[in-house]
């Protein structure tokens, strides 16, 4: 299954329309989030704010003990102010 399946999945699941998610990534129009579909071009902070969204979590989960190895929250993503003062 596609990344842009996987989210539309879980948007669904959710009940949230990918217009909040279109608002929470800070695109401007929802042809942005649909073009971020075709391609299927979701990078790390995209999934970290889709997590806070649909209250859940993004980690990378251990195979044999199923415990979260790394967890990601809004703390990791990068802050646009950040960016300009690099």
């Amino acid at each position: 299954m596609s990344k842009t399946n996987k989210i539309k999945s879980l948007l669904a699941l959710k009940g949230i329309k990918s217009i909040e998610y279109t608002r929470i990534l800070g695109l401007s129009r929802p042809q942005a989030l649909n073009t971020k579909y075709s391609r299927d071009a979701f990078s790390a902070d995209d999934l970290i704010r889709l997590a806070s969204l649909t209250n859940t979590r993004l980690s990378f989960i251990d195979p044999v003990t199923r415990e979260p190895l790394v967890t990601f929250d809004m703390g990791d993503v990068k802050n646009e102010k950040d960016e300009l003062d690099r």
